[in-house]
């Protein structure tokens, strides 16, 4: 990643956070933060007139082949959700799409159909990776994760609390290096009183 990225995430992320007048501890809707950016969210059930075969096969006989995907359309976009995974992987998916439009990425690939419409775009390495990080900031914050360890440190009720996967969550903890500096903290404070 680009020097000076990861800083810009979590200054990204509370930001965010203020505009949509949330704490930094607080859970991100995901869904507030695409109304805020403009973008609509649906669900495959909530195309009108798409076909009853096209949605068997999205929801019911290959539902892990996708997680989310974002239309262009002029100048709107449109996230359409997988309704049968978990929340936090709707949560999840909803942020990274939401966070290739904050980035600003191009994709990398677009598959139109023979009639122009299109059907499937996707994003190479760098982008990928770049969605990740912003979109697991957006949704837990290091300020916000690390404001919150300090009164649990059951990564289960984290996790609940961002509305998260317990995988995010711990993935996170380990990467904002919270658990480390929490314990530092609380050692040097048990040495100052003599504990």
């Amino acid at each position: 990643m680009r020097r000076g990225f990861k800083a810009w995430c979590e200054k990204t992320a509370i930001d965010y956070r203020g505009e949509l007048g949330i704490e930094v501890a607080d859970r991100l809707n995901p869904k507030d933060l695409a109304q805020h950016l403009g973008v609509l969210v649906w669900k495959p059930e909530d195309i009108p007139d798409f076909d009853h075969r096209s949605l068997h096969q999205l929801t019911q006989a290959d539902p892990e082949s996708w997680s989310a995907v974002t239309i262009r359309i002029a100048e709107s976009h449109l996230t359409i959700v997988n309704s049968t995974h978990s929340r936090a992987r709707q949560r999840s998916s909803l942020c990274h799409e939401l966070s290739h439009l904050i980035l600003k990425h191009e994709p990398d690939r677009i598959d139109l159909s023979p009639d122009g419409h299109l059907l499937l775009s996707s994003y190479e390495g760098d982008k990928e990776e770049e969605a990740d990080w912003l979109s697991s900031t957006l949704l837990v914050p290091r300020a916000g994760l690390q404001k919150k360890y300090r009164s649990t440190r059951n990564s289960r009720a984290l996790a609940n609390h961002f509305g998260v996967s317990a995988d995010m969550l711990n993935w996170r903890l380990r990467m904002t290096g919270v658990v480390i500096q929490t314990n530092r903290a609380r050692a040097w404070a048990r040495r100052r009183a003599g504990i």
